[in-house]
C-alpha cells in the first residue's frame, strides 16, 4: 500500500473514532442534601474538550435548549478514573469566560465549569470510561477512590438526612433562623437564602453518557466502578428529570 494512502487512511480512522462524540444534558431533584447522583461517559479517543457544567444554582439554557431556573443548590463535581481513584474535584464559579450566570439573588457564580486549569492540568482527557457524581457542595467525593464514599456520612451524618439548614451551620442561618432547619437545602453565601433540590448537568463532547441507578445504600463504592464501564455503554442524549441519588 502506498505510504500516501496508508496515512490516508489512518487520518480517516481517527476522524471515524470522534465523529460520534456528542452532547449529553440531564436534570432531576434530590429529596435530601446527603443524595449524590452518578453518571458514567466515555471518552474513546484523547480529547482535549470534554467540559461538564451545571446550570442548577444560577439558572440558564444547557445543551439541550432547555431553560434551567435559578435557585438550586450549589453542587459540586466528583470524578473518577476506570479504575476508581479519584481525579480533581469540579467546584463552583467562576462565571468569567464560562457560559454560566451569577444567581440572580447571591450574584454568585455557584454553578460548576468543568475542567479549569487548576482542576484538570493539561487539558487532554484520556480514552476510558469515567465516573461522575454530582452532590451538595459540602458533601464531595472523601477520596482518593470512589470506595472512600463520601464526607458527609464519613463525619456521621445520617442517609438520608437533611443537614445543610441546622442550627450552627456556618454561614447559612440567620439568629434567629429565618429558614425552617427540617428543610434540606441552606445557601453558604447568604444566610437565610433557603435553595431547592434541583440541579442540572450537561457532559459535552464525550461518546456516550449514562445517568446510573441508585445503588443501596452502603454498597455504592464498591459496585459502580464495575457497574459504570458497562452502564456507559448506552448512547443517551438526556435524562427525563425526577428524584435521584443516594437515600
Amino acid at each position: 500500500m502506498p505510504k500516501s494512502l496508508a496515512r490516508f487512511l489512518a487520518g480517516a480512522l481517527i476522524i471515524a473514532g470522534t465523529a460520534f462524540a456528542d452532547d449529553f444534558s440531564f436534570m432531576g431533584t434530590f429529596s435530601y442534601d446527603t443524595d449524590v447522583q452518578f453518571f458514567t461517559f466515555t471518552v474513546l479517543n484523547p480529547t482535549p474538550d470534554v467540559t461538564l457544567l451545571t446550570w442548577s444554582y444560577g439558572g440558564g439554557t444547557n445543551a439541550a435548549g432547555d431553560p434551567i431556573p435559578s435557585g438550586g443548590f450549589e453542587p459540586v463535581l466528583s470524578l473518577f478514573e476506570s479504575d476508581g481513584t479519584e481525579m480533581n474535584p469540579g467546584t463552583s464559579g467562576p462565571c468569567a469566560g464560562t457560559p454560566l450566570a451569577p444567581d440572580p439573588v447571591t450574584g454568585v457564580c455557584g454553578d460548576v465549569y468543568y475542567p479549569t486549569s487548576v482542576s484538570f492540568p493539561g487539558g487532554e482527557w484520556l480514552p476510558g470510561t469515567y465516573t461522575l457524581a454530582i452532590s451538595l457542595y459540602s458533601n464531595p467525593a472523601a477520596g482518593p477512590d470512589l470506595s472512600d464514599g463520601f464526607l458527609q456520612p464519613l463525619q456521621g451524618t445520617p442517609v438520608p438526612s437533611n443537614y445543610s439548614c441546622e442550627v450552627g451551620a456556618p454561614g447559612v442561618q440567620g439568629d434567629p433562623p429565618t429558614v425552617p432547619v427540617t428543610s434540606p437545602f441552606c445557601d453558604e453565601f447568604l444566610p437565610g437564602v433557603e435553595r431547592t433540590g434541583n440541579w442540572a448537568l450537561d457532559i459535552l463532547n464525550v461518546d456516550s453518557a449514562e445517568e446510573l441507578p441508585a445503588p443501596e445504600p452502603g454498597t455504592a463504592w464498591l459496585i459502580l466502578p464495575a457497574g459504570a464501564a458497562l452502564l456507559a455503554r448506552s448512547r443517551v442524549r438526556r435524562s427525563p428529570g425526577g428524584n435521584g441519588g443516594i437515600s
